[in-house]
């Protein structure tokens, strides 16, 4: 399943209608399988043309059309990794960089591509022809490739849109 971060922190996906009647959800990230985090969620819908049509519009940015026209806000109740139990509000955290994000990522594409295209290979060893910068947080960049979207880390965590850039120069 597709989902993007918003940023406040909840998890945004397209919805089947069945998905949003009241009930037990569970997500697992990255995908089912052995090493997997499984979530337990609560679902909240939205309208496109509504306040928070805006996330529907950061989805798309990342992911394209999408397959279902239903929207929610996925909130974590509580995870499960391996043998670890985490609150669901540890795992939702605001983007402390989420009011410079938009131009953080212009910035990024009008005049840094060729770094950008450095970090996938050196950071996520991912080979990307024609890098989109879609999101910055205070971790990594999302970069939207013809395959997906590519996640490069930071080396560490920063704080400012200055650091950012600095990462790219």
């Amino acid at each position: 399943m597709a989902y993007v971060i918003a940023p406040s922190g909840e998890l945004v996906i397209s919805a089947m209608v069945a998905m949003l009647q009241p009930c037990d959800n569970i997500m697992y990230v990255p995908d089912y399988g052995d090493d997997c985090m499984e979530m337990h969620v609560s679902l909240e819908q939205f309208s496109e043309e509504g306040s928070c049509g805006y996330l529907a519009d950061r989805w798309q940015v990342y992911h394209g059309e999408p397959p279902d026209m239903q929207w929610a806000k996925v909130n974590i109740d509580a995870a499960r990794f391996h043998e670890m139990f985490i609150d669901g509000e540890y795992l939702q955290q605001e983007n402390v960089l989420k009011d410079s994000e938009a131009s953080l990522c212009k910035t990024l594409n009008a005049s840094h591509l060729e770094q950008v295209k450095t970090k996938c290979m050196t950071m996520a060893n991912v080979e990307v022809h024609d890098p989109i910068v879609v999101g910055v947080d205070s971790l990594g960049i999302d970069i939207r490739a013809t395959f997906g979207i590519v996640r490069v880390p930071f080396d560490m965590p920063v704080s400012s849109s200055d650091e950012v850039v600095q990462l790219f120069t």
